[in-house]
């Protein structure tokens, strides 16, 4: 079974969704399901230059909206195991940690895509790291199962690059609301998933209903 996921790794409610995505494919009892990751940047790539995470969001939404908005995350991640680190979080372009990502799907498979995707997740919103720095993302291509050198390489380049993009465009035609999960190409969830919902519609679409 085919699951399409289109997350944003500077997303934190994509955050969510991958765990609890993750959690219901665990328990799932039916055919295999492969994972099939779209890139997307809710804010293009922007910022140009890394900035503080709480500065980014006010200038977007108003100081008081952007609390609420992590207060509100925050307190829900604590719940299923992430401690969301935003204050001390960086807002970032993606452009190379998407690219990254593209390339371990294509060249090492599904098992090390993932286990890099929730890497990026995590240096994003819970170590406060810079996930556009090249070291962070080859020290985190490494932890996930790439080689080093061809990390490191694809970084130094623009390879990926155009690719990445035209996946992003195609991508913000299929939805202008991330996280979006769509199971078998008809059943289309949008917005932030629990793992109940999630679980049940694979067991549904397994089911034919």
């Amino acid at each position: 079974m085919r699951v399409d996921s289109y997350l944003d790794i500077s997303c934190p409610w994509c955050y969510v969704t991958k765990r609890h995505l993750d959690a219901a494919v665990r328990e799932f009892d039916g055919p295999e399901v492969r994972i099939v990751r779209h890139p997307y940047q809710i804010d293009g790539e922007h910022p140009a230059t890394p900035m503080p995470m709480l500065t980014w969001l006010a200038g977007k939404y108003g100081e008081e909206k952007a609390a609420r908005m992590s207060a509100e995350v925050t307190r829900y991640g604590l719940g299923m195991g992430i401690a969301f680190a935003n204050e001390a979080g960086y807002a970032v372009n993606t452009l190379a940690a998407h690219r990254l990502l593209w390339s371990a799907g294509r060249e090492y498979g599904e098992e090390v895509q993932g286990r890099l995707e929730e890497l990026l997740f995590a240096g994003y919103f819970v170590d406060a790291v810079d996930v556009s720095d090249p070291e962070v993302l080859v020290d985190r291509a490494i932890r996930a199962g790439m080689a080093p050198g061809r990390a490191a390489h694809l970084l130094a380049t623009d390879a990926g690059t155009d690719e990445v993009r035209e996946l992003v465009r195609r991508a913000r035609r299929e939805t202008a609301v991330v996280p979006l999960v769509v199971v078998d190409g008809r059943r289309r969830l949008d917005g932030p998933q629990e793992s109940d919902r999630l679980l049940a519609a694979l067991r549904q679409t397994a089911e034919g209903r």
